[in-house]
C-alpha cells in the first residue's frame, strides 16, 4: 500500500496559490493607485488651465504687462490664440444622438457654404474617391470628370486644414472684418506661456519673441 503524505502534496500548491493571490492583490492595488493618480492629474490640469487661461491673463492685462521674469531664469508671456470648429464627418458619425448628429451635419454644410459665398473656397480641399471592381483597370485609366454620368460609384470628401482656416480668420480679424463666430464656434483669447528670461526682454522691447 502506497503511503500518501497530504501535507507534502498540498504545500507546493498552497505556495503557488499564495504567490498568485499576492500578484492579484498587487495588480488590484496598482489599479486603484492609478485611478487616484489620474483623478489628481485631472484636477491639476484643470487648475493649470484656470491659471494659464483666466487668472494670469486677466491680471497681466490689468497690470498692462506683456511679459515678466520668474526667479528661476524662466519667463512668462501672453500668447494670443484662436480656436474654431468645423464638424468633421468622423465627429458626425461618432455622434450617437440623432438630433445632435443632424445639427452637426447642417452646420458642416453651412460652414462650407459660407466659405464659398465669402470667396474662401480656395481653402477647401476636395477629394474624390472612386470605386472600381476587379478587372476594371482599363476603366480606371479612362476615368474622367464625367464619372457621375457614367454611373460609377464615388464619394466626395470636403476638408479644410485647421491651421489654414485659423490664418484666414486671423487675417479677417486684422482687417476689421466680421468673423462668423457662431457658425464656426470661434473663440479668441490669451494664454500664459513660458519663455526664457532673454525672450522677456525681447517681448518688452519689440512686442514679440
Amino acid at each position: 500500500m502506497t503511503n500518501i503524505n497530504l501535507l507534502e502534496d498540498v504545500a507546493p500548491a498552497s505556495n503557488s496559490l499564495g504567490a498568485l493571490t499576492e500578484l492579484g492583490q498587487r495588480m488590484y492595488d496598482l489599479e486603484k493607485e492609478i485611478e487616484q493618480i489620474e483623478i489628481t492629474l485631472k484636477k491639476k490640469k484643470q487648475e493649470y488651465k484656470i491659471i494659464s487661461e483666466e487668472e494670469l491673463p486677466d491680471l497681466m492685462s490689468e497690470l498692462n504687462s506683456q511679459a515678466f521674469a520668474l526667479g528661476n531664469g524662466q519667463g512668462v508671456y501672453l500668447h494670443e490664440f484662436m480656436s474654431h470648429s468645423l464638424p468633421t464627418k468622423t465627429a458626425i458619425t461618432r455622434q450617437k444622438d440623432e438630433s445632435a448628429k443632424n445639427e452637426l451635419m447642417v452646420r458642416r454644410q453651412k460652414c462650407f457654404e459660407w466659405l464659398r459665398d465669402n470667396k474662401a473656397d480656395s481653402l477647401i480641399k476636395n477629394t474624390v474617391k472612386v470605386n472600381f471592381d476587379k478587372k476594371e483597370d482599363q476603366k480606371c485609366k479612362e476615368f474622367t470628370k464625367e464619372i457621375a454620368e457614367r454611373g460609377i460609384d464615388y464619394s466626395l470628401e470636403e476638408t479644410v486644414n485647421s491651421r489654414t482656416l485659423t490664418n484666414h480668420f486671423d487675417t479677417m480679424l486684422k482687417e476689421g472684418k466680421e468673423l462668423p463666430t457662431d457658425l464656426f464656434k470661434i473663440y479668441t483669447g490669451s494664454v500664459g506661456k513660458f519663455c526664457s528670461a532673454d525672450d522677456v526682454k525681447k517681448i518688452i522691447l519689440k512686442g514679440k519673441i
